[in-house]
């Protein structure tokens, strides 16, 4: 039997696939890690990628959790076994705000709007990705992969 992947090599296998058919460029594979993020690695731990934002913040995918940085300001978000549900834009899209896409227009607005955000479900908390550009689609398909029961 063949063992699972970890979130390593699924972060390597999402991040190459998009980064090969320059689908996304605002990603770095195996980056060179600041002070800052340094300072608060755990043990072992390793930076697989990073996610630089269209407003300046900086997204650390680890092999274990994912870590913000803007400015001075570095802190976890989420731990990755603690995520069970990963959504494109809002949790509530289909509930809530599709109510208010009354036009072709103002859905597709919308959409402009906010495509690269993404909703993280764990455990403790809803955890918010914004302004990904196009490295939305990579993280996404890496957080809905880590989220499928085995």
């Amino acid at each position: 039997m063949v063992p699972p992947l970890s979130a390593k090599e699924k972060l390597q296998i999402q991040f190459r696939k998009s980064l090969r058919r320059g689908h996304t460029k605002n990603a770095e594979l195996d980056p060179m890690i600041s002070e800052g993020v340094a300072a608060i690695m755990e043990p072992e731990e390793t930076a697989i990628v990073r996610v630089d934002s269209t407003k300046g913040q900086h997204y650390w995918f680890t092999d274990r959790r994912l870590l913000s940085e803007h400015d001075d300001d570095i802190r976890e978000l989420v731990r990755y076994q603690s995520v069970f549900k990963a959504h494109w834009m809002f949790k509530d899209f289909w509930t809530e705000r599709a109510k208010s896409l009354q036009s072709l227009e103002a859905a597709t607005h919308f959409k402009f709007d906010h495509f690269d955000r993404l909703e993280i479900e764990s455990h403790d908390r809803l955890v918010v990705l914004e302004d990904l550009d196009q490295a939305y689609s990579p993280v996404l398909h890496f957080l809905r992969w880590i989220t499928r029961p085995l």
